[in-house]
């Protein structure tokens, strides 16, 4: 029986007073898709320099991928979290006593997983303290990790952010109220607030943090060292930050998009077809989707790798 990921009532609830405020067939179509089972194939290309390529003999069926910089997460159909890659820093090493994981993300070299009891558990390069666990934070809605920062949502809808704060990505505006999601980027953090609004603070080396002042609301933000990718609630797809690989232009003929994903110079996002669009970097052949590529349910990348889990 597979124990389903973080997208539970809360984060539904919140989400749905979207579909009253808009009258906008596309967020309804957004839940749905957020809230399907995954289950499928795992299939990556790319740089393979860590063998973060080479998956792992006995892995089955996938409910959720992630890739980090140097490593690869991955949640099979039976909630057993897999690691592979890099692993001087034992992020590798999943901790004895891990569960059933219903989410996984990663930093640099750190690793972060929520249990089925909504337990978070962190572990590998700790030289900024983005491992150690708040005192007080219980259960956990959801993680996310920048290099070396991490933070989390609890079940009150409360974020937290701790580790690495040279750019001041751990401070919190102290305005800020619930947050329905958070996403960190190499050195800042962004978050969707329980209104729809997009928060960034942090490093604004490359604008990353400049907000758009015509976006709406939005539904998904996904950030990885210098750029920003949002959905907002109409399905529009919008890009902002560093664009020397031209990975903030969106490609042509890209319609209304259901997931993205942002890669270290390299952008993937499947759009309500089912479609699967990758640009940007393409020294390592990231963004050359293959040929025989079947139904995407999921898509994850970063630095000069893709993934997806296929139907």
């Amino acid at each position: 029986m597979q124990v389903q990921n973080y997208h539970d009532p809360i984060e539904k609830l919140i989400l749905a007073d979207y579909h009253e405020d808009n009258g906008n067939e596309f967020i309804a179509q957004f839940l749905r898709n957020q809230a399907k089972e995954v289950k499928g194939k795992l299939v990556c290309w790319g740089d393979n320099e860590y063998g973060q390529c080479n998956i792992p003999a006995g892995l089955g069926k996938v409910i959720q991928l992630y890739y980090s910089p140097y490593n690869v997460s991955a949640i099979d159909e039976n909630n057993k979290l897999w690691t592979w890659g890099d692993n001087e820093n034992r992020q590798c090493d999943i901790p004895e006593g891990l569960g059933r994981v219903i989410q996984v993300k990663a930093g640099s070299l750190h690793i972060a997983s929520i249990d089925e009891n909504r337990k978070l558990w962190i572990w590998g390069q700790n030289y900024n303290r983005q491992c150690n666990i708040p005192e007080g934070l219980d259960k956990v809605l959801q993680v996310s990790c920048g290099y070396w920062h991490t933070s989390a949502i609890d079940l009150d809808g409360k974020l937290w952010v701790w580790g690495y704060n040279n750019f001041n990505q751990c401070d919190i505006p102290s305005d800020l109220g619930k947050v329905i999601e958070v996403s960190c980027g190499a050195y800042y953090t962004t978050v969707i607030d329980e209104n729809g609004k997009l928060w960034a603070w942090g490093n604004n080396e490359c604008g990353q943090c400049n907000i758009p002042k015509n976006l709406g609301k939005v539904l998904q933000v996904s950030c990885c060292s210098y750029e920003t990718t949002v959905i907002d609630v109409h399905g529009k797809l919008w890009i902002w930050g560093q664009n020397y690989n031209r990975q903030c232009n969106i490609p042509e003929g890209l319609g209304k998009v259901l997931q993205v994903s942002c890669g270290t110079w390299h952008i993937a996002v499947i759009d309500v077809n089912g479609k699967l669009w990758v640009w940007g970097y393409n020294d390592f052949s990231q963004c050359d989707i293959p040929s025989d590529l079947g139904k995407v349910l999921q898509v994850s990348c970063v630095k000069n790798a893709t993934g997806v889990i296929l139907e």
